[in-house]
């Protein structure tokens, strides 16, 4: 481990006793204060937000993120089959163009500028929120197509809880997590840690008249250790610590053109915050410092490839929101990140340093409010130009609003952009461009029935699109800055919830349209000027049926998406169902929770990347058992 990350580890832990030892008053009813972003950056004014609290993340433990992504929020989730690798796509953008925030910081990979969400399970954070459309000027670079918030906070409650559990699916899938908090009005301790092991030997179709093939090369194991801890020296001020600790061991299958593989991929992770904050009745002042040290090892014995690659980041961020008269708010804060990386495609260890200060003036009224953002980035000494974004919510009636939000964003090259050799181009410059889009939203609600619905159309054009591609009188693929990439859509959205007697019925429908097309014709890879992207749907779909009775819940998800290119074939369109039956019974300090899933119900046989195959119909079942004692 390097030398500043060493005392990173140590500084939180010094800090924490240098600041036990003031006297604290004890006599004080501390509030509660929950630690989450500052509500202007974390708001939702001109744009649409999905969020999941920590209650109703409680159902879904069983899940990883991806599930839930494309079952609840929409999003086009590129995978390459059970515990591989798994990449959103938000309005069409790229990978690189969802920003992932834990705790309000980015942890994509600095050598990839993406983070592969197969990795990260449910249970390792409290809260989730997707914000769709571009927030590059609060949030840096990537925030493109949308945000990815996964964060971790508490409630100050005296008392012990434990859960555990255990779930058992097909294709040998076990799993085990275990959950550990305690605390009191003070101070709270929790402790988690998930695992799970799969050997993913399902059976697959290969070609119409063809028999199945069995997949091989295909296990995975998987291990999550969490530590928070939370503390609150007065009543004005709280201090949290989050440790993450991923380790991921997995076999790569071959494609469905292969005849075996060998090949298999080692990814290490340590992530560290420490996030203090000062709340007063005109202001809150937020302090963060990070460290993040990752490794991803890849090895294929076929031909002797081991491709090992390291990257540290250490990540600094100061913010202070002040509270003023007729409604205003302002929010100024200053970000500093230092990227190192080492592998064997660099010739040397490559360092990468950002600064960037950004603001943000928001108005709220009776009917209306408006925010005004700005960041400006300095990269290595460079100037990044100006991002600003404007937005304005306006209630017409008291359940119809219209909301607006226009954003200049970009996306900086990711160290393999700049440095791989051979194909690195250190002169490339940041994807950017403009976004608009527009909401209406409405609802109406009668005794039992409530309904509300909206529908997003957005717009989106983004220059200096970076390709890998192999130019003229080249024989290796480079990183270029050759495309303009287009896109556009709606997005309608409905939700109708009803309660008839002990039975309550929800149900969730969205479709996406988006049309996202590359505006120059290009060789290699071959894409004609006006051709869909590849890997882009145009057309997406999704509905979630709830039915509520008493201590039963029985979910049914169906997802149904459009056909697509890939790389070297075309993808057909697929639908697919997955139903859930869960049963809890709660008493006063203990609380059981059985689930039984069935995915892909109908046995559909697809693909979502050409030539690696998805299982067919496949289930999982399980039991949570939970203790709370506030007594102690």
């Amino acid at each position: 481990m390097r030398p500043y990350l060493r005392l990173l580890f140590v500084l939180p832990f010094y800090c924490l006793l240098r600041t036990t030892s003031a006297q604290v008053d004890t006599s004080l009813l501390l509030p509660t204060l929950e630690v989450r972003q500052t509500q202007l950056r974390n708001g939702s004014v001109g744009s649409q937000n999905a969020n999941w609290s920590t209650e109703q993340l409680k159902r879904r433990a069983f899940q990883n993120l991806t599930s839930l992504l494309e079952q609840e929020a929409g999003l086009y989730i590129k995978s390459y089959g059970l515990g591989s690798l798994a990449t959103s796509s938000i309005r069409g953008g790229s990978a690189g163009h969802t920003l992932v925030l834990w705790n309000g910081l980015p942890i994509q990979s600095p050598m990839l500028g993406l983070l592969d969400l197969s990795l990260l399970p449910i249970q390792s954070v409290d809260r989730v929120s997707v914000q769709r459309g571009g927030n590059t000027a609060l949030w840096g670079s990537g925030a493109v197509g949308g945000i990815i918030s996964l964060d971790n906070q508490t409630q100050f409650e005296k008392g012990i809880g434990f859960s555990g559990q255990t779930s058992f699916g097909s294709f040998d899938d076990f799993q085990q997590r275990f959950d550990l908090s305690v605390g009191n009005k003070m101070w709270q301790s929790r402790t988690r840690f998930s695992y799970q092991e799969a050997s993913n030997d399902f059976y697959y179709d290969i070609a119409p008249g063809f028999p199945q093939r069995q997949q091989t090369n295909a296990a995975l194991l998987q291990q999550n250790f969490n530590q928070d801890i939370y503390w609150k020296p007065n009543n004005k001020q709280q201090i949290a610590l989050h440790y993450w600790r991923q380790f991921s061991d997995r076999q790569i299958p071959p494609a469905n053109t292969q005849n075996r593989s060998e090949a298999y991929q080692i990814d290490r992770a340590d992530r560290l915050v420490l996030d203090w904050q000062q709340v007063k009745d005109s202001y809150v002042l937020r302090a963060k410092l990070a460290g993040f040290d990752e490794d991803l090892q890849y090895f294929d014995p076929q031909i002797k490839l081991s491709s090992p690659s390291h990257f540290s980041s250490l990540i600094g961020e100061l913010s202070g929101q002040w509270y003023g008269k007729n409604g205003y708010q302002i929010l100024t804060g200053y970000t500093q990140t230092y990227n190192q990386a080492e592998s064997n495609g660099y010739q040397t260890e490559e360092r990468e340093n950002r600064s960037a200060l950004f603001a943000s003036v928001k108005q709220h009224k009776a009917k209306w409010q408006w925010q005004i953002s700005l960041r400006q980035t300095l990269v290595d000494g460079e100037f990044i130009p100006l991002v600003p974004t404007v937005a304005i919510d306006y209630r017409v009636f008291p359940t119809l609003i219209f909301k607006g939000k226009v954003s200049r964003n970009y996306r900086l090259p990711t160290l393999n952009d700049r440095f791989w050799q051979p194909g690195g181009n250190p002169g490339l410059n940041a994807e950017s461009g403009w976004s608009e889009e527009l909401t209406i939203e409405g609802g109406w609600g009668r005794n039992t029935l409530k309904i509300r619905g909206s529908v997003t159309g957005f717009n989106r054009q983004i220059d200096n699109w970076i390709l890998w591609s192999i130019r003229t009188g080249q024989s290796f693929w480079s990183a270029n800055n050759i495309a303009a990439v287009w896109s556009r859509g709606l997005e309608p959205r409905l939700n109708i919830s009803y309660q008839l007697s002990q039975l309550g019925i929800k149900l969730q429908l969205g479709y996406d349209y988006v049309r996202s097309t590359n505006q120059i014709a290009l060789e290699n890879p071959r894409i004609a000027k006006g051709q869909q992207l590849l890997y882009t749907p145009v057309h997406q779909g999704f509905g979630n049926l709830q039915l509520d009775w008493q201590s039963l819940r029985l979910n049914y998800n169906h997802r149904l998406v459009g056909p697509s290119q890939g790389i070297n074939d075309p993808l057909t369109a697929f639908d697919v169902g997955q139903v859930n039956l869960q049963y809890q019974l709660s008493e006063e300090k203990a609380e059981s929770h059985l689930f039984f899933q069935v995915n892909n119900i109908w046995n559909r046989s697809y693909l979502i990347v050409e030539r690696r195959p998805m299982p067919g119909a496949n289930y999982q079942i399980g039991i949570k058992l939970s203790y709370y004692n506030k007594e102690l």
